[in-house]
């Protein structure tokens, strides 16, 4: 029984000189993409084509010996008496990277479409603070890859501890409390409930393209155009056109949004062990990342009036990192119901409030002041409007009043949902019209608290308040000064406190 595993320098999997060897290939095709669109439009004569695939084999061979070069000097393993991993690496310059048991923040393991034919997984290791993946192990096997995760997550508590292949079996086996998988018609339904602004994002850059290239065919087939347009059926015709259009626009919208759904989290699974919770997710990146509850800043749900008729919650997990690069410590979990929810908070929040609870909400200057903004652009299409005969001064009038009622009535909305509750030990802060979103923090991982109080705010003793964590910032405009006593008492928690926040 090996009680120091990986604790001998080793390399990747064999197959990892193949997928050294198709990455820096596909790098390649990728950075000469033009040259090739070109060749292949305008015919290379018999002599051209010869040297152009004698370079390529030349190019290929090259990148084998690179390949196996790296892969011979790629290099890594644990430093169990300096409690640290270590990574050799470098083809023609050497690297040493050595990532103390105390630094590593996240541990996960991922695999792409081309990893899981090869049957290999990427390992990554990221440290608090860092703006990019600290180590990357791009083919491992996925019992190595395994293994490794769950001694680095327990050695990161547990500096001196050996682990065992026992050990590893027993805590995968015998520490589940519950698992929960993401059906297909749970993902369906996240797809058709999900904001399609997305899909139509991605289908108007995906029309606009093909625009742009049809214009520069336009121009030979303008007398066709001409006749076509010619054609153009009557008004109610044009309407029922149009509509057909919307139809076609928001069913493409859904279809898109569905299929990145599918993309992004098929096969989601939940497993809570008694230590950590596992989230594994992906088709064309299948991503396995472990949370301990220490290291989440940041707790969000998420629903919208659709998705909470269908009893379905969105989680979104903030952890430690980098301030220039919060976005990839961002963890999303869609389609749990509110039972799931419920144990995945409690898990993650074993301390959960007992006592005082105070709601503060902001100051109707604040709804005032985003009254304004909004009204800005109707007020200045008022001077544009003249220029633009297009449009007549019904229609804009039509439009103005339809833009102004719908914003007005967003805005109250929006202002009634802000809410900023303080407990004995979190803050949460409840937002949204459409998407209804709760945030919540514990106040001891809080590591600064910013206050500023604008010339305008003084006289009705109001303050804006911005919460800085190591996952994020939180921001609430417009408070009552009435708020500065349950700023102090944070202050004292987080002083007083001696857990650890990652």
């Amino acid at each position: 029984m090996n009680s120091n595993l990986f604790a001998v320098p080793q390399r990747q999997s064999k197959i990892g000189i193949l997928l050294i060897f198709l990455t820096r290939i596909f790098n390649l095709l990728k950075g000469f993409w033009a040259i090739i669109v070109y060749f292949l439009f305008t015919g290379p004569s018999t002599s051209t084509m010869v040297y152009i695939v004698l370079g390529m084999v030349v190019i290929s061979v090259l990148v084998l010996v690179y390949s196996f070069v790296y892969y011979q000097r790629f290099l890594f393993y644990i430093n169990y008496k300096n409690q640290e991993f270590v990574l050799q690496k470098g083809v023609f310059n050497k690297e040493d990277i050595a990532i103390p048991f105390d630094r590593i923040q996240q541990v996960y393991s991922k695999r792409s479409l081309l990893q899981r034919l090869l049957n290999v997984s990427s390992f990554v290791i990221e440290t608090a603070g860092s703006k990019k993946e600290e180590i990357g192990i791009k083919a491992i096997s996925n019992e190595e890859a395994n293994q490794l995760l769950a001694i680095l997550i327990e050695v990161r508590n547990k500096y001196s501890e050996k682990i065992t292949d026992l050990e590893i079996t027993e805590k995968s086996s015998k520490n589940q409390d519950w698992t929960h998988k993401l059906s297909f018609l749970t993902l369906l339904k996240i797809g058709i409930s999900t904001n399609y602004l997305r899909g139509l994002v991605l289908m108007a850059a995906f029309f606009s393209t093909i625009y742009n290239e049809a214009r520069t065919v336009s121009e030979e087939y303008s007398q066709t155009i001409q006749e076509y347009l010619n054609e153009v059926p009557g008004p109610m015709e044009s309407v029922y056109i149009f509509m057909l259009i919307v139809f076609i626009v928001l069913l493409l919208s859904i279809l898109i949004t569905v299929a990145e759904v599918f993309i992004k989290y098929f096969n989601l699974k939940l497993t809570q062990t008694k230590d950590s919770l596992e989230v594994e997710m992906g088709l064309n990146t299948n991503t396995k990342v472990s949370l301990k509850p220490t290291r989440v800043q940041l707790f969000k749900v998420i629903t919208n009036p659709v998705q909470k008729w269908l009893n379905l919650y969105e989680v979104r997990i903030s952890l430690a990192n980098s301030e220039n690069d919060l976005q990839k410590s961002k963890i999303k979990i869609p389609g749990l119901d509110k039972v799931l929810v419920a144990k995945v908070s409690s898990f993650l929040y074993t301390n959960q409030s007992k006592g005082f609870r105070k709601t503060f909400s902001p100051d109707k200057v604040l709804l005032v002041r985003r009254l304004i903004i909004v009204m800005v652009p109707a007020l200045a299409s008022y001077f544009v409007v003249p220029y633009v005969n297009a449009i007549s001064f019904t229609i804009w009038l039509i439009l103005v009043g339809l833009y102004t009622v719908l914003a007005v009535i967003w805005q109250i909305l929006m202002y009634r949902s802000l809410k900023l509750i303080v407990s004995d030990e979190f803050v949460y802060k409840k937002y949204g019209v459409w998407n209804k979103t709760e945030e919540r923090f514990e106040i001891y991982k809080i590591q600064s608290i910013s206050i500023s109080q604008p010339l305008w705010y003084e006289r009705r003793n109001l303050l804006n308040v911005i919460f800085h964590t190591a996952g994020g910032d939180i921001p609430f405009r417009a408070v009552s000064k009435n708020f500065l006593p349950y700023i102090n008492y944070m202050f004292y928690n987080i002083e007083s406190n001696s857990r650890s926040w990652m």
